[in-house]
């Protein structure tokens, strides 16, 4: 592996705004293509922020099951190209899972999970891989909130933009071991995903915590991860609420008063 990183300093920019009658200097966070590769082959284009870039190839590669898991990848390449991020990672060839579905868009900030057919195909790769089975055991409000009054100190990305999400791992406590940023939510779990697997304890159980609201590709994205709760600033859709019930999922959310909103797994099962 190598140890090169998508550097901080590369994450936002500074530009001269106007601010009533002044000129102030203005943070302002990067989205720039970066390409993922496997083998050498182009796979993807996300667009993203370009810091961390290991992590969220390594984290996409999985969530999206093209590789079938960290040990089958050798090596990680990045180059810089005019702005330009590329990501090569090197995978042994039985480690690579040929589903047909090669990505050929662009991948864009607000991206989910492009081309799989049904929930029940989610079900089913959950099942064949063996992930999705959280630790059992509840995680306390009290953890969730200490999580969230933690965070955004480890947002060093969002103080000096102010317009990027984040994505933390927490242990069952609720103190934050781990945390990306990306200016896509899905990205900054992808990010944080890879992370945790390229780390020395990637099966350490804990709950994520974003900033961002609840989707179902987050859902899923923490079944992948075998997370034991995803908490999030705003609430659940009701497809996430589905897929929280299929997957496996508990989900809780920021309510009125920093109180923790729980989202009972039965509640997918309502109809408006």
């Amino acid at each position: 592996m190598t140890n090169a990183t998508g550097r901080a300093s590369d994450a936002y920019t500074r530009r001269s705004v106007q601010v009533g009658e002044e000129s102030v200097a203005w943070s302002l966070a990067v989205e720039a293509p970066v390409e993922i590769r496997l083998n050498g082959v182009p796979w993807t284009v996300m667009l993203a922020t370009p810091a961390d870039v290991e992590d969220l190839a390594v984290g996409l590669a999985l969530t999206e099951r093209r590789i079938t898991d960290r040990q089958a990848i050798e090596e990680i390449r990045v180059s810089g190209w005019l702005g330009d991020v590329s990501v090569d990672l090197q995978v042994r060839p039985e480690g690579l899972h040929d589903d047909g579905r090669s990505r050929t868009l662009i991948g864009k900030t607000g991206c989910g999970l492009c081309g799989l057919e049904s929930l029940a195909a989610f079900r089913a790769r959950l099942d064949e891989d063996g992930r999705g089975n959280a630790p059992l055991g509840a995680i306390e409000d009290g953890a969730i909130q200490a999580a969230w009054a933690a965070l955004p100190m480890q947002q060093p990305l969002n103080q000096a933009t102010r317009s990027v999400h984040a994505a933390a791992w927490c242990r069952p406590d609720g103190e934050i071991l781990l945390v990306r940023e990306d200016v896509g939510r899905h990205n900054a779990l992808d990010k944080l995903i890879g992370a945790r697997e390229r780390g020395p304890t990637p099966d350490e159980p804990g709950f994520v915590v974003m900033t961002s609201r609840c989707s179902y590709e987050l859902v899923y994205k923490a079944a992948i991860a075998r997370a034991m709760l995803l908490a999030t600033i705003s609430a659940p859709t009701t497809l996430a609420l589905t897929w929280s019930e299929t997957l496996g999922v508990p989900l809780a959310s920021s309510g009125p008063g920093g109180h923790v909103v729980r989202f009972p797994q039965e509640v997918a099962h309502a109809t408006g």
